[in-house]
């Protein structure tokens, strides 16, 4: 007989590799991209609801005959567009805006440039242009070279 003992068998340990590992340097390296993208969601849907030119544009295109002729009645704001300096409130004395319509028989845009007043914002200019070029002065009430003229609808 032999003075060793049977060497002993371990059997190799089950596990999941680098399965955790990896996830979570995963989850780290998407947290800062997940989390920019919602602050950037809700402030976008903020700026919608809550910009003070914006609202001065609802208003004119709830009100507003024209646009109600042109696009058909409802007429719904259902995007928005501005220059990187128009979403910091008191980076800018003016503001360009760039707002999509939608109405029930046509789509538009609504290009709105404003300044800062002592009460508030004023608008500028409010250009409507529909599908096939035509463009009408909301400000104003008529229709701007290549558009038909709608007559005083306000």
């Amino acid at each position: 007989m032999s003075a060793h003992p049977d060497p002993t068998t371990y059997e190799p340990r089950r596990g999941n590799g680098c399965l955790y590992g990896c996830l979570a340097v995963l989850l780290l390296a998407a947290l800062p991209v997940v989390l920019a993208a919602g602050y950037g969601s809700w402030f976008l849907y903020r700026g919608l609801n809550d910009d003070p030119v914006v609202q001065l544009a609802r208003d004119l295109v709830v009100r507003d005959g024209i646009t109600s002729q042109v696009l058909g009645a409802p007429v719904h704001i259902t995007g928005i567009r501005g220059n990187a300096w128009s979403w910091v409130p008191g980076a800018s004395a003016t503001s360009t805006y760039v707002l999509t319509l939608s109405g029930a028989h046509a789509d538009g845009t609504l290009e709105i440039r404003s300044h800062a007043g002592s009460g508030g914002p004023t608008l500028d200019s409010a250009t409507l242009t529909v599908p096939g070029g035509l463009r009408y002065d909301l400000l104003r009430h008529h229709a701007l070279p290549g558009g038909r003229n709608l007559g005083d609808t306000i």
